[in-house]
C-alpha cells in the first residue's frame, strides 16, 4: 500500500517530521480509515528514498501518541480510538437547550457568601500609592529563585511526578520550624506544621475543622474583612470585642462565651497596634479556662523596626491553645503562594484528614525553593534588606505627617509592619479626602477599601485612613504627603 507523502528535503522541518506530520494529518482528516494496515518500515523507506531509521522513528512516535498500533508479526495498523478525536467535544444537538427558556432557578445556599474587596487589584493606579501590604516587584530575589529553581529541577528525581505529603514538603516544614525558633522565640516541631497556599488558604482549613453553624467566634473591632467574612461562611456568629492602644481588650472576652478567637497581636490589622506581654498571657489565660482555641494571624511580623519582636503568642502558649497562621506573601511575594499552620498536637492529624479531602498538597518545587532559601540563609539576608528599605520609607511617612500636620499628627501602628492608621485632622472626613488627593494623583484608602471589618458606626471608620508604604521610596513618601496636604487645605477651605 503506497501513502501520499510528499518530501521536501529544503524543508525547515526534518524528514522524520515530515513523516510524522503528514501520516497523522491522513488519519486525521480519515484518508487512512482506522485498522487500515501501513507499509512496514522497510517498505516505506524504500519508496520515499530515506533511511529506515527516519522512518521507524516517525512511526514510534506516531504508535507513543495513540495513531499507530502495532500488532505482533502482522504489521502497523491505524489506531481503533484516534487520540485527537477523544479530546474533541461533539455536541449532541438534541441535548441542547434552548436559550429562549427562562434560566434555571438558583439553588438555596445554605449560606449567603460574600466575598471581600479586592481594590488592589483590577485599578488604574495613582503615581503615588499608598496602597497597605503591597509587595514591590522589584525586591523579589530573582537570581536566587531562578538559580535555586534550576538547581532543584536537576535534582527532582520522583519528585515531579509523584504525590507529595498532605501536609507539606518536609525540607520547608523544618526550615519554617527553624526560622520560627529564632525569629519568634517558637517551640514549633516540623511534625506540628502544615504547609498551606497562603495564609487565607490555612485560615480556610481552621474554619472548616473547628467553626459550625452559630458557633460564637471572637475577632478584633476593627479587624481583617477576609478573615471575618471567612468565619461567617462557615456559619459563624461573629462577637466583636473593642480594640484599644494594646490590642484585643481581653476582660471583654468572658461576656462573649466564644470557643474560639481571631487576633492580629504583632501588628492589629488595621490599628497596627501591637499586643504588649501581659496581655498576651491574659490572652492565654481566658483561652484556658473558656476551653478555646486562639488564631494568631502573624501576617508581617518580620517587620520590626525600633526594637526585637515579641514572642509570639503561640511561643509563650503553655496550654497549646494557639493556632499560628503564617505566610511568605509579604516578604517573599504574594505570587508564591506559600503559607503555614502550625497547630496544638489535638488539632494536628484531624487538620491533616481535612487538608487530604482538599488538596493533595502544594507544589513541590515552590516548597523546596522556600527551604533551601532559608537554609542557605539567603532569606534571612533578604528579610535584613526589606526591613532597612521599609524602615527608611517609614521614617519618611512618620516625618513627613509631623512636618504637614503638626508634632501632634495622631498614627499608630508606626513600630512595625508594613502601614500605619492614619486618624485625620478635625473636620475631614476619610471619604473625602480620597476624592481629592486622587486629583492630585494620589492614591488613598479608606476602612472599606482597605478591607478592614468593623461593627458599628464608629469615628476611627469615617475619620482614619491606612496608610501603606512597602512600594514607596522615601522620596515619593514625601512627596505624596505634602500633595496630601495641599488636598487636606483645599477641603478645609
Amino acid at each position: 500500500m503506497a501513502i501520499p507523502i510528499d518530501l521536501r528535503r529544503d524543508a525547515a522541518h526534518s524528514l522524520q517530521e515530515q513523516i510524522y506530520t503528514q501520516i497523522r494529518g491522513l488519519i486525521l482528516n480519515g484518508r487512512l480509515a482506522t485498522c487500515a494496515r501501513l507499509p512496514s518500515s522497510r517498505e516505506m523507506a524504500r519508496d520515499l528514498g530515506v533511511s529506515r531509521n527516519t522512518v521507524l522513528h516517525a512511526y514510534d512516535r506516531l504508535k507513543n501518541e495513540g495513531y499507530l498500533d502495532s500488532q505482533d508479526n502482522a504489521g502497523i495498523f491505524v489506531s481503533n480510538a484516534i487520540p485527537d478525536q477523544c479530546l474533541d467535544y461533539v455536541a449532541d444537538r438534541r441535548a441542547l437547550r434552548s436559550f429562549d427558556r427562562e434560566p434555571p432557578r438558583r439553588p438555596d445556599l445554605r449560606l449567603e457568601v460574600t466575598a471581600p474587596a479586592n481594590v488592589h487589584l483590577d485599578r488604574a493606579r495613582a503615581r503615588i500609592d499608598f496602597w497597605y501590604g503591597r509587595f514591590d516587584r522589584r525586591n523579589f530575589p530573582l537570581n536566587t529563585w531562578r538559580r535555586l529553581i534550576n538547581e532543584n529541577l536537576s535534582r527532582a528525581g520522583s519528585n515531579l511526578s509523584e504525590y507529595g505529603a498532605p501536609a507539606g514538603c518536609h525540607e520547608l516544614r523544618k526550615a519554617v520550624s527553624s526560622h520560627l525558633g529564632t525569629t519568634r522565640g517558637m517551640n514549633a516541631p516540623a511534625d506540628r506544621i502544615i504547609i498551606t497556599a497562603g495564609a487565607q488558604d490555612g485560615l480556610n482549613l481552621v474554619c472548616r475543622l473547628l467553626v459550625q453553624q452559630g458557633q460564637k467566634v471572637a475577632v478584633e473591632n476593627p479587624c481583617y474583612g477576609s478573615a471575618a467574612l471567612l468565619l461567617k461562611s462557615y456559619g459563624a456568629e461573629l462577637c466583636p470585642v473593642p480594640v484599644d492602644h494594646l490590642g484585643l481588650r481581653v476582660e471583654n472576652l468572658a461576656a462573649t462565651h466564644a470557643s474560639l478567637v481571631y487576633v492580629t497581636p504583632s501588628h492589629q490589622f488595621p490599628t497596627g497596634v501591637t499586643m504588649p506581654l501581659e496581655r498576651r498571657h491574659r490572652l492565654l489565660d481566658w483561652a484556658e479556662k473558656a476551653n478555646s482555641f486562639v488564631i494568631e494571624d502573624d501576617y508581617d511580623s518580620d517587620f520590626r523596626y525600633d526594637s526585637p519582636p515579641l514572642t509570639a503568642l503561640a511561643g509563650i502558649d503553655q496550654y497549646d491553645r494557639v493556632i499560628y497562621v503564617g505566610s511568605f506573601s509579604k516578604s517573599i511575594g504574594p505570587g508564591v503562594r506559600v503559607g503555614y499552620l502550625v497547630l496544638p498536637e489535638v488539632l494536628v492529624q484531624p487538620a491533616l484528614a481535612l487538608k487530604s479531602l482538599s488538596s493533595y498538597g502544594q507544589p513541590w518545587l515552590d516548597q523546596i525553593v522556600i527551604a533551601d532559601f532559608i537554609e542557605s540563609g539567603g532569606y534571612r539576608n533578604h528579610l535584613r534588606k526589606l526591613r532597612h528599605r521599609y524602615h527608611e520609607s517609614r521614617d519618611a511617612l512618620v516625618a513627613g505627617l509631623r512636618k504637614f500636620f503638626g508634632p501632634d499628627a495622631d498614627f499608630s501602628g508606626d513600630g512595625c509592619g508594613m502601614h500605619i492608621l492614619w486618624r485625620l485632622p478635625n473636620g475631614i472626613k476619610a471619604a473625602d479626602l480620597v476624592v481629592a488627593a486622587s486629583k492630585v494623583d494620589v492614591g488613598l484608602y479608606s476602612f472599606e477599601s482597605v478591607g478592614a471589618y468593623e461593627v458599628g458606626d464608629s469615628n476611627l471608620r469615617k475619620n482614619s485612613l491606612v496608610l501603606g508604604y512597602s512600594t514607596l521610596s522615601p522620596v515619593e513618601v514625601t512627596e505624596g504627603i505634602g500633595r496630601v496636604a495641599a488636598a487636606v487645605k483645599s477641603l478645609a477651605a
